[in-house]
């Protein structure tokens, strides 16, 4: 007489364990999410960085007058930015608010006016509406980016295809300044956070290159995402 209660407790949890994988997907036979391509694993660190709506950036361009290289706070829509460049062997301070730009050298006190069109600017924030461009991506394995731990990404951008499905006018314009820079099918490296780290999964550092020369290679590094970024007119 006693088996009677231990048979129905076993039918029981027999139940109850169905019920339970049916409620969840888990069990034998049931589906599972396929793991994310690489391309998905760049676009959302890409998507990321963007809802961030801000980090300090820095930026290095290899221009046919020779490298410029510069940082500091930059917001992502609206633009603005305050950075320190060296155009050649000169430092100056340029500032960005939208559609207009002040640059000043060295220590001079005076500010001159400047058309965001005579420096690409908006290059720097176009590179973060790319994603729906990446073809061919695939990861490379660990490379640290200035000593933090990451995971090495590459790839190919069809930027007329990102600007077709850019967000505005506005994304779509500095696309265009980003194309003028790096051609219309530049190759790309995108170093993401390791897994494990605090970083995990962030877009650390992107490089995009013209296909076979480093002429005109634009590479950008993001540190402190959501930084308050708070640009006025000098």
């Amino acid at each position: 007489m006693s088996r009677g209660p231990r048979a129905a407790a076993v039918v029981l949890g027999a139940v109850l364990a169905l019920v339970l994988a049916g409620c969840t997907g888990v069990g034998p036979g049931a589906e599972q999410d396929p793991p994310p391509t690489p391309q998905e694993i760049v676009t959302s660190a890409g998507t990321a960085l963007t809802d961030a709506g801000s980090a300090r950036v820095s930026v290095t361009l290899d221009g046919p007058t020779g490298p410029l290289q510069g940082g500091g706070p930059v917001r992502f829509d609206p633009l603005a930015a305050d950075l320190t460049v060296a155009l050649g062997t000169r430092g100056a301070q340029l500032r960005v608010l939208d559609d207009d730009a002040w640059l000043r050298f060295g220590g001079a006190e005076q500010w001159q006016p400047l058309s965001t069109g005579l420096l690409p600017i908006g290059a720097l924030t176009g590179a973060l509406h790319t994603t729906s461009g990446l073809r061919e991506v695939t990861e490379q394995g660990p490379e640290d980016v200035d000593g933090v731990p990451a995971l090495r990404y590459t790839g190919t951008v069809d930027l007329a295809a990102a600007r077709d499905a850019a967000p505005g006018p506005a994304e779509a314009t500095r696309l265009d300044e980003l194309a003028g820079l790096v051609s219309p099918n530049p190759g790309f490296d995108a170093w993401l956070g390791a897994p494990g780290t605090a970083d995990e999964g962030r877009l650390l550092q992107v490089r995009l290159a013209p296909a076979g020369t480093a002429a005109g290679a634009i590479s950008l590094t993001f540190t402190e995402p959501g930084l308050p970024v708070d640009v006025t007119a000098p």
